[in-house]
């Protein structure tokens, strides 16, 4: 069960003396913004809510809670990502509670471990499970295993983002990933080529990752090989506050046109297909979050490809040697 707790988060915003907070709620917690606003309405707040998409915590809104005159950002669902702000932000991350799961998804891990034969690994997760790391390096121990728990940059130990694997990168030569889902363990293999074992504690499995790891490259090979066929580049580029990389958009922009390619650059805050009516490149280059060309490519008419992907469109480097590189 996903738990929200907004304790330590009201005393921050106290010591700030904020009376009047900008609210960001995540797209899963949407459906109890109202409740959400009640509490802090009790607590003394004044609270204006963002009701625009908030996927991460790169988009932190502080343009937009300078405009409503609001002293602080009250960041829900996430961990620290943007360090310096003009706006002091507090953050509250949504914590998810296993009860019992969490002695039933550690007899099958330690079960594994010792099938397996391994004696060393590193343990990497996202927000929600955060806390459970610790625990698990106990347990693990108990039987001789050694644990790895790493600090990444711009994350807490052991935390893995969508764009940033830095706490994977460790002397241990397997990789537990505590959770849900394939985005984050593909992502993890990817970008350190270790071997990434999955120990999901909602329903109590674990494997490793296998021919999952052969779907993904052929998939990101396929649409870079769609991609370099294209004679014109619509290169887009965030205005959110932790996914903006102009920069790169620019370099990009001058390689593409040294190769005879038209190339443009077009910014939004929220890139979807729909904000991309009327322009007529023949492929697009993210350098805004990964997962928009990783999870979300069948959504756009045109191949669509992430920033570091261009070298390989340009041939500077081999397939063989595919990486994710870590963006941060």
């Amino acid at each position: 069960m996903l738990k929200l707790e907004l304790g330590d988060a009201v005393k921050q915003l106290k010591k700030l003396h904020a009376k009047r907070v900008f609210l960001q709620v995540p797209e899963g917690l949407k459906t109890k913004t109202e409740g959400i606003i009640a509490e802090l309405e009790e607590k003394g707040f004044e609270v204006v809510t963002s009701m625009d998409p908030c996927f991460g915590a790169c988009d932190l809104k502080q343009d937009e809670a300078k405009r409503m005159e609001c002293d602080a950002i009250l960041h829900l669902g996430h961990t620290e990502f943007v360090k310096k702000t003009s706006v002091p932000a507090v953050y509250a991350p949504l914590k998810y509670e296993l009860g019992e799961r969490f002695e039933r998804i550690i007899k099958v891990i330690t079960e594994y471990l010792r099938d397996e034969r391994i004696n060393e690994v590193c343990i990497v997760t996202t927000a929600q499970f955060l806390h459970y790391l610790p625990l698990l390096k106990k347990e693990l121990e108990k039987i001789k295993v050694k644990v790895r728990i790493e600090k990444g940059k711009r994350v807490e130990e052991g935390q893995v983002l969508g764009c940033n694997y830095s706490s994977a990168e460790t002397k241990a030569l397997a990789i537990i990933y505590f959770g849900d889902g394939l985005f984050h363990p593909l992502g993890i293999h990817f970008a350190t080529g270790k071997k990434i074992i999955i120990a999901n504690p909602i329903d109590l499995q674990i494997r490793p990752l296998e021919e999952e790891k052969d779907d993904f490259l052929r998939k990101r090979i396929m649409l870079i090989e769609r991609a370099k066929e294209a004679k014109s580049y619509a290169i887009l580029v965030s205005t959110k506050e932790g996914q903006n990389r102009a920069s790169e958009a620019e370099k990009i922009k001058k390689e593409l046109e040294k190769k005879g390619k038209t190339a443009r650059i077009y910014t939004m805050d929220f890139i979807s297909q729909e904000a991309l009516l009327g322009i007529e490149a023949e492929a697009y280059i993210n350098t805004a979050c990964p997962r928009i060309s990783i999870d979300d490519y069948l959504n756009y008419k045109k191949p669509i490809i992430n920033y570091p992907e261009v070298e390989y469109l340009l041939g500077k480097k081999d397939y063989e040697k595919y990486k994710l590189e870590y963006i941060y």
